[in-house]
């Protein structure tokens, strides 16, 4: 299992809805180069590098290359020797390739420390002349070493090996709602989004007008579902047609030849409580997480906590409950997505403030965790609360806490980190991608406001 770590983050300033970050992603032997010698392609101890060969060998591989004629005279060096300045170099020559975002005539020199932004000279005499600046070259030279001092010995080779992302978030549309607030959302087209309020205990259909930056649904074009039946998670199959957890019971929204909503059970799996679904396209299931009680986070033998796979009529196909080592696999699972490579990624709650990201193979095997986050990124402890899968097959988690949006690699790295208040989302709380590729977020409404709650369209470039 694989505990993921974050990459160095560095961020531009926010100028009319766009938010543009850097990412610095070091490239590691356990995932990304080869854990054993090059030469003997037997030994794990790696300390040593042909600067000529670009090989990593053993202690016992060096002695050897040392004493070929051909090549006795190649610089075989220490990890802890190995000079970062070319990546330094590339790297700083990449970011300042790109115009600030104030300043269209300047391009990125100096690290704001105290805003955590790139700047220019311009934004310096504007905006940041009493802050401590350091120029990029400074600033990635601190990182890369800070970064190397952290991985194990055998990942040191890697060091001078790199991929710099830089992706662009731009708010597009706002669509306000009469909703007091937005917990689950799913897209069937593009123009149109079920939403459930749980405030409401209601399930509304509305048509998305985004043809302006700012809409206001005065009326929800379609009330799919009435409060006395208190739904919960919703999804969509195949045919667009509508699922939705309420009470122990999964069920479905269709019409009838008169054109009339008829809601019949897909499955009744009292006495357990259906906390999440999610419709497996791929397989044509339904993925739905199960407690047999959601107030209790103090697992005990008898705690029952799982996910379960099951086909249209409601017969079971696979469950997923525990790790190889027989220990629970989930506390409280509340969100799940299916994986283009055929795993799954849950959202489980772990006490009444905190949560992770759990993914697992088809076959039940745990892959990797995402949790406790750098405290200089999420001060407050992380709480996801929704998840969603892009085009390019990167997970981004809405963390509600700390207001933030974790971008993550199918391996569980950490790619970026976007505030959201950055983009004037001051309160998410779900998502989904449509068709076309854009990010949806869905809000809750300020306790004070008397506005509803609001749905936010987001382009990301670069991703």
């Amino acid at each position: 299992m694989l505990d993921s770590k974050p990459n160095m983050l560095i961020s531009c300033p926010t100028v009319n809805g766009k938010c543009t970050q850097f990412s610095l992603m070091l490239k590691r032997c356990n995932s990304q180069v080869a854990v054993t010698c090059q030469m003997c392609k037997k030994s794990q101890k790696l300390k040593w590098r042909c600067m000529d060969c670009d090989f990593t060998i053993c202690e016992n591989c060096k002695d050897i290359h040392s004493k070929i004629p051909s090549i006795s005279g190649h610089k075989v060096v220490s990890f802890t020797d190995i000079p970062v300045s070319r990546m330094e170099r590339r790297v700083e020559e990449e970011i300042m390739k790109n115009q600030c975002t104030k300043h269209n005539r300047k391009t990125y020199r100096f690290f704001c420390r105290n805003c955590n932004l790139l700047i220019c000279s311009d934004c310096i005499t504007e905006d940041h002349s009493n802050h401590n600046h350091a120029y990029i070259s400074q600033l990635i030279y601190e990182q890369i070493l800070n970064e190397a001092d952290t991985l194990e010995r055998q990942d040191s080779a890697s060091i001078n090996s790199y991929c710099l992302l830089m992706t662009e978030f731009e708010l597009l549309n706002t669509v306000n709602t009469n909703l007091p607030s937005i917990n689950y959302m799913t897209l069937p087209n593009d123009d149109e989004a079920y939403i459930c309020s749980l405030d409401r205990k209601r399930i509304v259909n509305l048509k998305l007008n985004t043809t302006g930056f700012f809409a206001r649904v005065r009326k929800e074009v379609d009330e799919i579902v009435e409060s006395q039946i208190q739904p919960s998670d919703i999804t969509i199959n195949l045919k667009g047609d509508l699922l939705f957890i309420s009470n122990h019971c999964l069920k479905l929204v269709t019409k009838n030849a008169q054109d009339q909503k008829e809601i019949t059970d897909i499955k009744d799996f009292n006495p357990l409580k259906p906390k999440c679904v999610h419709y497996d396209k791929e397989r044509n299931i339904f993925l739905v997480g199960l407690t047999e009680d959601d107030t209790d986070f103090e697992l005990t033998e008898s705690s029952l906590r799982q996910v379960v796979a099951i086909n249209q009529g409601g017969q079971l196909r696979k469950s997923f409950e525990f790790t190889t080592e027989n220990k629970k696999l989930f506390t409280l699972p509340v969100r799940i997505i299916s994986l283009q490579d055929g795993g799954i990624c849950v959202i489980d709650r772990v006490s009444q403030t905190t949560g992770r990201v759990i993914s697992l193979n088809w076959e039940g095997n745990l892959l990797w965790t995402y949790h406790n986050p750098p405290q200089s990124l999420c001060p407050n402890p992380f709480y996801p609360t929704d998840l969603t899968m892009t085009s390019t097959e990167k997970i981004i988690v809405v963390d509600s806490n700390n207001r933030a949006f974790h971008i993550l690699h199918t391996n569980g790295a950490l790619i970026l980190h976007q505030s959201s208040i950055n983009l004037g989302i001051e309160r998410p709380l779900c998502l989904d991608t449509d068709k076309s590729g854009y990010l949806w977020v869905g809000c809750s409404r300020d306790s004070l406001s008397r506005d509803g709650a609001n749905l936010y369209k987001i382009k990301i470039k670069g991703l």
